[in-house]
């Protein structure tokens, strides 16, 4: 257990037994909002932290960090506003950097998002980040109080020290998966990638197309049988697609009808070697990819952002002459 003298020592007036307290109820309301929010916009459950307990500790971080460097001007709420809108969004870039450089992966991605910084961060999020510390210190920081304030000291510091050596053992587990991530990431990815190719090579390029697109769909399915389900979808809709084209391009209908089967075959193929690779993962990478939508090697999303860069500045050269 945390020893009585630990807790006692004071950060910026808080002495520590306050501060880890209302780390961990800022962990878990931000587990809980996020999960809710992440599993309504998907239509299913969805745990979102990065531990497999109902914890997420940037959200811990977050807050506390906001409150201790902001109480000393709470007299302002400009400055509330804009100095959490500082100090989240560093919070943020930082988090982002780490996780890229330890786990060689991306968990979450605003390019798509106007006014983003490598994808880490981005205005519209600093800007929600603003208000949620004016909501922390005129909501749920007086709530926070009196809700640590409602048991006596000596069964709070029984509590967090459970759940800090809890959170401990969890983190650990959790670590372990993640550093091995980036293989599980790049086995599918060259499952997926060389059969894209293939169809590329085959001219068929609008079912590599197709395909490319919903790389990201089957990597949060968890579930075996809906994965292949979804996979047996596409082939028949691709055995459609080589019927259609076949029709349109007289000329070399024999030539597709009689590669139609091999085709197929690959697909078949394409399907066993996928599903291989999904299922032979953890449960605990499983729901990674489940919470985490952008989980993405840091390699393939920077080849990415610079193939748009390029797209971009050739479409502007384009637009001048």
């Amino acid at each position: 257990m945390l020893s009585n003298q630990i807790l006692d020592w004071r950060i910026l007036g808080f002495d520590l037994y306050h501060i880890v307290s209302w780390f961990w109820i800022y962990s878990f309301f931000g587990w809980i909002w996020e999960s809710s929010f992440v599993s309504i916009k998907n239509r299913k459950l969805v745990n979102r932290g990065f531990v497999s307990g109902p914890v997420l500790t940037i959200y811990g971080c977050g807050a506390v960090a906001v409150y201790l460097l902001m109480k000393p001007f709470d007299s302002s709420i400009f400055v509330l506003y804009f100095g959490g809108v500082v100090v989240t969004t560093v919070l943020e870039y930082i988090t982002g950097v780490l996780m890229e450089v330890i786990f060689h992966a991306n968990w979450w991605d605003y390019s798509n998002q106007k006014f983003n910084f490598q994808g880490k961060i981005c205005l519209s999020s600093s800007i929600g980040w603003g208000f949620f510390t004016l909501v922390l210190f005129y909501v749920f920081q007086p709530f926070v109080d009196w809700l640590v304030g409602l048991y006596p000291r000596k069964y709070g510091e029984v509590g967090i020290s459970f759940i800090t050596m809890i959170y401990c053992v969890d983190f650990g587990m959790s670590s372990f998966v993640a550093f091995h991530i980036k293989d599980k990431l790049r086995s599918l990815d060259k499952t997926w990638d060389e059969f894209v190719e293939y169809l590329q090579n085959s001219r068929l390029a609008e079912a590599a197309e197709s395909l490319k697109e919903r790389a990201s769909v089957l990597k949060q399915e968890s579930s075996g049988e809906r994965i292949r389900t979804y996979l047996e979808e596409r082939k028949s809709a691709f055995g459609e697609y080589l019927d259609r084209i076949s029709g349109e391009n007289t000329d070399r209908r024999e030539t597709f009808q009689e590669r139609k089967e091999e085709y197929l075959e690959k697909f078949d193929h394409f399907v066993e070697t996928y599903l291989k690779d999904k299922m032979s993962m953890d449960w605990i990478t499983r729901r990674y990819m489940k919470a985490y939508p952008h989980l993405n090697l840091s390699s393939k999303i920077k080849e990415a952002r610079k193939g748009k860069k390029k797209e971009d500045i050739e479409g502007k050269e384009k637009d001048y002459h």
